[in-house]
């Protein structure tokens, strides 16, 4: 472990590790400890125990992806409403297949979520930090109903996500129509009353 990487984020980057290669369901408090060099008494010290790490490292991961899906839709044009659809499918189809283990470990813990508090706050704040930044990526947050916008664009990249994970060809299929479709929700969101502050 380098001496700038506290314990703390040497956990979180461990158990980042073991959901990008095992999933959420097959992660052990003893492949975390292993994967960041540190004992396993630490993971109770810094998170109180395994799911809570596994909840905070999840939402660290799509904090990462995102900003990696920002960084690379950019490059193709997608961060003005106009040119969303067609960066946006090309990003996703990337990042889809890169993350496969994140995407898994985030389905598992939709089912676990209503049931462990602490994983639901931590899935809760990722959510609210992807509205935020996509609506500002998109340069929705001037507009009235900016957060509302920006779930529902969530929503549709959540459903694609896990429709891909169940059945890859009809996801590559349901990929290669996001245009029409976003271009359709897109004009919408456009046409929709704003604001600016």
């Amino acid at each position: 472990m380098s001496p700038q990487v506290s314990n703390r984020e040497a956990l979180l980057e461990g158990a980042l590790r073991c959901i990008e290669q095992r999933g959420y369901g097959e992660i052990t408090t003893r492949d975390i400890a292993a994967a960041a060099n540190a004992n396993v008494a630490s993971i109770a010290y810094h998170f109180g125990s395994k799911d809570a790490l596994i909840g905070e490292a999840l939402a660290e991961g799509f904090r990462r992806w995102f900003a990696e899906f920002a960084r690379d839709a950019t490059k193709n044009g997608a961060n003005e409403l106009e040119g969303f659809s067609r960066g946006a499918m090309s990003t996703l189809r990337a990042g889809v297949g890169k993350h496969r283990g994140m995407a898994q470990a985030f389905v598992a813990a939709l089912s676990r979520a209503p049931h462990d508090d602490g994983l639901r706050e931590a899935l809760a704040r990722s959510y609210h930090d992807a509205r935020a930044g996509l609506a500002a990526f998109l340069g929705l947050h001037e507009r009235e109903n900016a957060d509302l916008n920006a779930g529902i664009l969530i929503a549709v990249f959540d459903g694609l996500l896990i429709q891909w994970l169940i059945d890859p060809d009809q996801g590559k299929r349901d990929l290669a129509a996001l245009p029409t479709v976003l271009d359709a929700l897109l004009r919408a969101l456009a046409q929709a009353p704003h604001t600016t502050k």
